[in-house]
């Protein structure tokens, strides 16, 4: 390539020695005469063009040359084409096609040593879209290209074949599957591999799934969406290994390009990915962030799946992972991860129908991790209130407030000691969650519901009356829908003139 560079030059510097003598022998003397001898020339046929004419053709007769080597010596053209390529980019020359011919020879030569040599031509150059447009055409640079010569330099020159609307997406689909192999291997070596490894083939992922899955339509993406999910698990202990906050562009890009597209196979995900059928005891350190990874996933694509999707697969693996039973092992993540995917499942509105079954076991699981201090009283409030407000029946959606109701009578008592206060405490949460419910349950049972809570505070003292009060006008304020903002507004300042003592001021 060195030799390339430097015959290229050399004929470049001839060229202009030409040119200066040429210019020289009428050179004006002064300034004035300088500046009219330039704008002059600017507009006559250049002195370069005609100087460089019979470099032209000796660099043109060399690309032949190369063009007509076989075998071994086909790399060594390949360097010295490469070398002419990125000595001419910067001084365009026309007439000498050397990119054209480093990708006509680059077509013909797929060991390492060769597309080593493309990636080296292909950073050099000012722009590589030219040259990735003319690679794109062949059948083995961009595999060949995802393999062991992965890196950044090379993912610069991946990333614009891909984009070639040249490229065939068969090429692309063995490139997908490249990468993935390699983040599997990744994964069951060393899961928190360095970033500079990891980056580049996020990129590749990521100008994949840009490529194919933002606005264009090929109905053979659907198999390849989950290649290219999966691949993205396999590298997210690498990527958490770094923070959460040092999350690479390309992931997160990846991620939200993935998430928008609606037709992916979610089913190819479980069978690529056996532990998440597993129990979570039975999930090794490696696997652990695959997990994490998908509930996160999950989270923000329950919104897209059909409810026998939800039902059969993503349901089932929240579920293993929202017990008691998980805070056992060392993933708390897990847990917090798939409560968050619960309620993505609720809070739906194409999920109704599911949403209402999932409503009395969901329920009755927060109250019960409450009760054991597995959780706080704000996850309480939270949970509780996205299950009451997916509930469509009157009978179901009241069943499930009476419960939070019972919970918190039951911690009613005398407050004296250590032990008073703390029922004293819990008592004072259960309320504020009930009160949650004001802006969850059915309109039909908003009265009743207003009535008990106003019933259960006539009973506490004045430091727990006002607790609750200032909560519920907060509520009216920042989360009350239209409809049911007068009947609380009115309710709330019937509150704090009765039970406070207090006349709001008008």
């Amino acid at each position: 390539m060195h030799l390339g560079q430097y015959v290229a030059t050399a004929r470049l510097h001839r060229a202009h020695s030409a040119e200066q003598l040429e210019l020289n022998d009428d050179a004006p003397r002064n300034v004035v005469d300088s500046a009219a001898h330039w704008a002059y020339s600017s507009i006559r046929p250049s002195a370069w063009h005609r100087a460089f004419a019979p470099e032209a053709q000796a660099l043109n007769a060399m690309l032949r040359a190369a063009l007509d080597t076989q075998g071994r010596t086909c790399a060594a053209a390949l360097a010295f084409v490469g070398g002419v390529a990125v000595a001419l980019d910067t001084q365009p020359a026309a007439g000498v096609r050397a990119v054209e011919t480093f990708a006509a020879l680059a077509h013909r030569v797929h060991d390492p040593l060769s597309l080593s040599m493309c990636v080296d031509v292909a950073a050099q150059l000012h722009s590589p879209r030219q040259l990735a447009e003319l690679l794109a055409g062949s059948s083995g640079v961009l595999p060949a290209l995802a393999g062991p010569l992965l890196d950044a330099r090379s993912a610069d020159l991946i990333v614009e074949i891909i984009y070639a609307p040249a490229t065939r997406f068969v090429d692309v689909q063995r490139t997908a599957l490249i990468v993935h192999a390699t983040a599997v291997e990744m994964l069951i070596a060393r899961g928190d591999a360095e970033l500079l490894r990891v980056v580049p083939m996020l990129r590749v992922v990521d100008a994949v799934l840009t490529r194919f899955f933002a606005d264009h339509h090929d109905p053979r993406r659907d198999d390849l969406w989950p290649v290219l999910v999966d691949c993205l698990a396999c590298l997210y202990l690498a990527v958490l290994s770094h923070g959460r906050d040092a999350l690479p562009d390309a992931f997160r890009s990846a991620c939200a390009t993935a998430v928008s597209y609606a037709g992916g196979n979610p089913q190819a995900l479980f069978a690529m990915q056996p532990c998440l059928l597993s129990q979570p005891g039975d999930v090794g350190p490696n696997r652990s962030a695959v997990v994490l990874f998908y509930l996160d996933f999950f989270e923000h694509l329950a919104p897209r799946l059909p409810h026998h999707v939800l039902a059969q697969w993503v349901v089932p693996l929240a579920a293993r992972y929202a017990a008691p039973a998980v805070l056992e092992y060392p993933g708390p993540a897990w847990f917090e991860s798939a409560h968050a995917l619960i309620l993505s499942v609720l809070e739906s509105p194409n999920n109704a129908a599911l949403a209402a079954e999932l409503v009395p076991w969901y329920s009755d699981l927060v109250l019960e991790l409450y009760e054991d201090r597995r959780i706080s009283a704000d996850l309480l409030r939270i949970a509780y209130t996205a299950a009451v407000r997916a509930t469509k029946g009157l009978a179901l959606a009241w069943d499930r407030v009476a419960l939070l109701l019972n919970a918190a009578d039951q911690h009613m008592g005398k407050r004296e000691g250590v032990r008073g206060e703390v029922l004293a405490a819990r008592r004072r949460e259960l309320l504020l969650a009930v009160a949650e419910l004001l802006v969850a349950v059915p309109m039909e049972l908003l009265p009743q519901l207003m009535h008990e809570l106003r019933s259960r505070m006539c009973d506490e003292n004045g430091a727990m009356r006002k607790a609750v009060v200032d909560h519920c006008q907060e509520l009216v304020l920042a989360r009350a829908d239209v409809a049911r903002k007068p009947a609380l507004s009115l309710w709330v300042w019937q509150l704090r003139a009765d039970i406070l003592c207090i006349t709001p001021k008008i």
